[in-house]
């Protein structure tokens, strides 16, 4: 299992979806934008990654957030991150 560090406050955005708070996190790669995800309340819980195209939407978020819950993601738990990649044709699950 990996150790994850939660993602810092300072330039991170909250979102609330279903009544969940969300941490997240951008940051520019040589492929695209990479998004980091946890649950606000659970730092140290499992993350999900998301590989992006350089366009990238804060709207996207919740698309990912929605995918991550339906493919076995849970942020309330401790657990090695979740990788998926967005494309054109919508989200795909690499780890």
């Amino acid at each position: 299992m990996t150790s994850l560090m939660a993602i810092p406050r300072k330039k991170s955005e909250v979102i609330c979806f279903y009544d969940l708070q969300y941490r997240w996190s951008k940051r520019s790669t040589t492929r695209g934008v990479e998004i980091r995800i946890e649950l606000n309340e659970t730092p140290d819980g499992q993350q999900i990654v998301a590989q992006c195209p350089r366009v990238f939407r804060p709207d996207m978020v919740e698309d990912i957030i929605a995918f991550g819950r339906e493919n076995g993601w849970k942020p309330e738990e401790k657990g090695t991150e979740i990788t998926v990649r967005l494309t054109k044709r919508g989200l795909t699950l690499i780890t």
